[in-house]
């Protein structure tokens, strides 16, 4: 197949209007153009191969030339209905220059228009006489904006595109004051401008979207702080009676956890986890290493799970907030904690 960096020129163009003389010069020109491309390094993308079509000639020309013959340079696209019916000269001599691709269905319009409509393996449009196709299809690419060659040397829709291209861009360039060679070479220029563009258009679109979902993350990692704020408040400000801040504190041990995670989420850009899987891994995480700090303390002293316990004691909020601390640091690294859990687990012995 063809570099995937090189330009792709839809060739579009027609001569069924064209009296003799005109359409002898129009096909001479048109090999021209087809070893200019070559020699600039463009592929391209035909539809015909009928004798009053652009293509038969711009590919003569491209295949005389001798510059660019990278296997798939040229990309022939016609629909299932006219199988058999495009075939190329060249085809016979260097197969392995030419990509043809079928499309499924008997109508011709859908694989040409779309091939432009879609940019699908279309860098740029070069145009020459034509008809109502020329000139649908000069539309559709004039409207995406890709880099559009309209000759007006001769009679059709090509020349009409061409009077509607230099009203609307500065210098666009006249074929009937500039060889084809030029031209190419301008339409290339048009075709790096364009791709500069694009790359842009990406790069905003990636920017757009990692600053979207920070925000997102950071709206979570804000309300989960936040709920942290007041469980503190209410373990160590104002705790409730000992029955219920056992419940408090695995609630504190959940939130910590989750808001570990959250912020770890927003803090480390390259992390791409969703918002919602953050929370609960890192609410797992932090519930499961909480826990496993605090058994081994309520055993030796249970503190407020003692069915004696009157009150909520000056040890029991300090062990309250180690926890959250424990919890917290826990959810940051979440990961961490579920890769020893499975470490663990594989060691296990398995017994029937």
């Amino acid at each position: 197949m063809a570099h995937t960096s090189m330009p792709f020129a839809a060739i579009i163009g027609g001569f069924y209007n064209l009296n003799p003389v005109d359409c002898l010069a129009a096909t001479n020109r048109a090999k021209e153009f087809g070893a200019a491309l070559a020699s600039a390094g463009f592929g391209l993308v035909v539809y015909f191969s009928d004798a009053n079509s652009l293509e038969t000639y711009v590919v003569s020309g491209y295949i005389a030339a001798g510059g660019t013959r990278a296997a798939g340079s040229i990309r022939v696209r016609y629909p299932e209905s006219q199988r058999g019916q495009v075939q190329f000269a060249e085809q016979a001599t260097h197969g392995d220059v030419f990509d043809p691709k079928i499309f499924a269905g008997q109508d011709w319009e859908e694989p040409f228009y779309r091939s432009v409509a879609e940019a699908e393996g279309v860098d740029a449009v070069l145009l020459m006489a034509g008809g109502k196709s020329t000139l649908i299809a000069g539309h559709i690419a004039v409207a995406r904006q890709l880099p559009v060659l309209a000759t007006d040397e001769f009679d059709g829709s090509a020349r009409v595109i061409w009077a509607k291209l230099t009203s609307i861009t500065d210098g666009y360039p006249s074929s009937t004051s500039h060889p084809p060679d030029k031209l190419v070479a301008w339409l290339l220029g048009q075709c790096a401008a364009s791709g500069k563009r694009r790359n842009e258009a990406q790069r905003k679109e990636v920017v757009y979207r990692r600053v979207s979902s920070e925000s997102y993350r950071a709206a979570w990692a804000g309300a989960a702080f936040v709920l942290l704020l007041v469980l503190l408040y209410f373990g160590v400000a104002q705790p409730p009676p000992p029955a219920t801040f056992g419940y408090l504190m695995f609630t504190a041990l959940v939130v910590s956890g989750a808001t570990g995670a959250l912020i770890r989420a927003v803090r480390w850009t390259s992390i791409e986890t969703a918002a919602t899987t953050s929370l609960l891994l890192g609410a797992v995480a932090g519930l499961v290493v909480g826990l496993a700090y605090l058994l081994p303390q309520f055993v030796g002293a249970p503190g407020v799970l003692d069915v004696t316990s009157a009150a909520v004691r000056a040890t029991d909020k300090i062990q309250f907030i180690s926890a959250m601390l424990v919890a917290f640091t826990a959810g940051i690294g979440f990961d961490t904690v579920f890769d020893r859990i499975r470490k663990e687990a594989h060691q296990v012995p398995v017994t029937v």
